[in-house]
């Protein structure tokens, strides 16, 4: 089959939750979402020019910091617009690879991107003089921010926003039939992603409220109910999501299997990015404790 055939039946451009027969040549399932293209595209300009702009750094931004931010957009560029969206509407397991990569995997790239200062100096000088400041300069934002930052409560909204989407009646067929459900979900994971991993990851030159250590068990106490959702998944002795009995299959997968590798999918992908973190927060404590030692031994010397 030529391509131009291929594309022209994937409709490529069709919406989230209509159904659109993949056949063979799913890896041409490619989504054309212009308001997300041109977000990204804006994002990206913004950081990178803010980043040029930023002549008199008063702290090091590292060029990984760049690549991590960059990367980020384009693992969520992945997530919505490559195959793996489209594949979500026909099976479960990939529908949950989009859900982790929008919560475990685009909110710490792009936190450990560093964004606050680049995007603040990226912005134009109207925007930042009659909206950042504003907004900066509010009581009730800053109250809402320490509000939602607070580690309790975005561990709170992110199981909740997981469990509400996968577990409430009919709310996860629902995204799955219409375009601007399905985007809300999409808004809210990411959401609770970044409010959960802003407690982990410095956005210098904010910081968390947490001590560095005691981060560790941040990311556990994270991990237990979206763990417990998973088990939920993987043991349950029911079709979940009816809507995957409806839909043409791509893989050879029985609708029992895709539940459970969506579920495994959930617990093992989630999983391995909290032990990543908190490896990550062990060797950057450690190494902040070499340094401080060496300070206290080199001033010593002087003495």
């Amino acid at each position: 089959m030529a391509q131009s055939d291929a594309v022209a039946r994937l409709d490529g451009i069709a919406p989230p939750g209509h159904n659109v027969p993949i056949e063979g040549d799913w890896w041409l399932a490619w989504n054309a979402d212009p308001g997300l293209l041109i977000g990204i595209g804006l994002a990206a300009f913004v950081y990178l020019r803010g980043l040029r702009l930023w002549t008199d750094r008063t702290h090091p931004h590292s060029p990984w910091r760049t690549a991590s931010f960059l990367g980020g957009l384009g693992v969520l560029l992945l997530a919505i617009e490559s195959p793996i969206d489209r594949l979500g509407e026909h099976h479960f397991a990939f529908h949950m690879l989009q859900h982790e990569l929008l919560m475990m995997v685009v909110p710490p790239l792009l936190l450990l991107g560093a964004p606050t200062t680049p995007m603040l100096r990226g912005l134009p000088a109207w925007a930042r003089r009659g909206v950042v400041r504003p907004l900066a300069a509010s009581r009730a934002v800053h109250r809402a921010f320490r509000w939602l930052t607070h580690p309790l409560v975005a561990i709170a909204l992110l199981t909740f926003v997981m469990w509400w989407w996968h577990l409430a009646p009919g709310w996860y067929e629902r995204a799955m039939e219409s375009a601007w459900v399905h985007e809300v979900q999409h808004i809210t994971f990411l959401a609770a992603g970044l409010l959960f991993w802003w407690n982990v990851i410095d956005p210098h030159p904010l910081r968390s409220r947490i001590p560095h250590l005691p981060r560790i068990f941040y990311v556990f106490a994270g991990a237990v109910p979206k763990d417990g959702l998973a088990a939920l998944i993987v043991f349950s002795d029911r079709l979940l999501y009816p809507a995957y009995a409806e839909a043409e299959p791509i893989f050879d997968l029985s609708l029992e299997d895709d539940q459970v590798l969506g579920g495994m999918i959930m617990w093992i992908g989630g999983d391995a990015v909290h032990v990543v973190a908190v490896i990550a927060i062990f060797l950057t404590w450690y190494q902040r404790m070499r340094v401080a030692d060496a300070r206290e031994e080199a001033n010593a010397a002087r003495l």
